[in-house]
């Protein structure tokens, strides 16, 4: 898994797998939802270090997260896709069903930088059949938090297993009094 300072350069690679090189493109359109300005920044600096090295311009386009799944379908119905987008995971299952993503230039992507360079947990949920939808860039963690006392007390294994936290949910749920579980339900947002 890429940290952020390499993000730029591997989606970039993701690009150049499309088969555009510097004879075929002098600039490539980036779609980033990093639009905070010191991260749009960033991704400017690196764009300016990728022409330097490659003579290929990487014109950066901030596109708000709220807007993106809606923005790339009105794209691709009028055949106007960037070149490369950044996206959450969420749209990358449904986006290659969609044919808005070319798994065929992702999987080669995964492979010339060796699929070990990333975390596993990714690739998976970033795999389609025959290889991957897009190129994994970064992520985070998601969490459980939980009282180990009440835990404890109920003779509960941590829950660490989607088992573990189904046999807390049975033994602890009590509303008004405890609800076992809370888990975000907005669902226009990412997680």
């Amino acid at each position: 898994m890429f940290g952020r300072s390499t993000f730029l350069a591997s989606t970039i690679a993701g690009a150049l797998a499309l088969g555009l090189t510097a004879a075929q493109a002098d600039t490539l359109r980036f779609w980033t939802t990093e639009e905070q300005p010191e991260r749009l920044a960033k991704q400017e600096e690196m764009a300016a270090a990728f022409k330097d090295k490659t003579g290929i311009e990487v014109e950066v386009i901030p596109v708000s997260e709220s807007d993106l799944g809606t923005r790339a379908t009105a794209a691709f119905a009028a055949g106007d896709l960037p070149d490369v987008i950044y996206h959450t995971l969420q749209y990358a299952l449904p986006w290659a069903e969609a044919g808005i993503l070319d798994t065929e230039a992702a999987t080669e992507v995964v492979g010339n930088l060796g699929e070990s360079t990333f975390a596993p947990g990714a690739i998976s949920m970033a795999a389609v059949e025959g290889g991957v939808a897009s190129v994994p860039v970064d992520g985070w963690t998601q969490m459980v938090v939980y009282r180990k006392d009440l835990f404890e007390e109920n003779g509960l294994a941590a829950p660490n297993s989607y088992e573990a936290i189904l046999a807390a949910v049975e033994k602890l749920h009590n509303p008004p009094e405890m609800f076992a579980f809370v888990a975000a339900t907005k669902i226009d947002e990412n997680f």
